[in-house]
């Protein structure tokens, strides 16, 4: 054989090797390519979601799943959008399917406590909350430990939220949902001057909205200081008059 049909051959040869490695590896190389593309959907949706665009957070997170169904942040972000659409069925569907697929996620447990607290079923939410708090894992057990708190405050199990609480507050004292829950369940316990000093340290560490102006209202009164009562109620009428906590101060002036 010449050498030019030599060379010829092996041309030939290598074509049919390299025709046969891409015949024979196009489907991992595909199967990343759409792994990639469900996770910048999936970003997208979040972010979306985020933002308050709830149509395109669904279109987004339709499409990711479409491309991985295993996309677990997918599933985990649609589960929160059929929170906010009102949707428990798809919501709790989506979770589990997170948690199947990722079971060892406190975020996904968090998430998963607070939309079972919000349907009322606080047992079961708890018990996720205690599952993130305990994972030594997660960057943020106080957060787990105040959404316990707040579940079983919703239950009236207050004795069972104090201790979430206050668990909470020994990993991250300047905690504003355990600081400001810690105070209301105080007040109700007949302790006021206990709820002042968590009122105060909560007013440290975050803005105060209606809902809190009107406690500090209701602590003061408990204390017995009208003047101290009337500069939160003040308050609660210079930025809030539309609310209802500002119509409950003015019917108990």
């Amino acid at each position: 054989m010449s050498g030019s049909r030599v060379l010829r051959s092996i041309a030939v040869l290598l074509l049919l090797v390299l025709a046969a490695g891409c015949a024979s590896n196009p489907e991992p190389r595909y199967k990343t390519s759409l792994k990639e593309a469900s996770r910048v959907n999936a970003q997208l949706g979040a972010n979306y979601l985020q933002a308050g665009q709830l149509q395109r957070a669904d279109d987004k997170l339709r499409k990711a799943l479409d491309q991985d169904s295993e996309n677990v942040d997918a599933h985990t972000a649609f589960a929160l959008l059929n929170m906010r659409l009102d949707k428990p069925d798809e919501a709790r569907d989506h979770f589990e399917t997170a948690l199947n697929l990722d079971p060892e996620s406190p975020q996904i447990r968090n998430n998963y406590g607070t939309f079972l607290c919000g349907e009322g079923e606080h047992d079961e939410g708890i018990e996720q909350f205690l599952q993130a708090a305990e994972n030594r894992l997660y960057d943020t057990p106080a957060y787990a430990y105040s959404n316990a708190g707040r579940c079983a405050r919703a239950a009236g199990r207050d004795g069972e939220a104090r201790e979430y609480f206050r668990q909470a507050l020994e990993l991250n004292p300047r905690l504003p949902s355990a600081l400001i829950e810690s105070a209301g369940l105080a007040l109700e316990a007949g302790q006021p001057a206990r709820a002042a000093e968590y009122f105060s340290r909560y007013s440290e560490v975050a803005q105060q909205g209606p809902e809190t102006l009107w406690l500090g209202v209701r602590i003061e009164r408990a204390l017995g200081d009208r003047k101290g009562a009337e500069e939160y109620g003040l308050q609660l009428l210079r930025r809030f008059r539309d609310s209802e906590q500002a119509q409950q101060f003015l019917d108990t002036r």
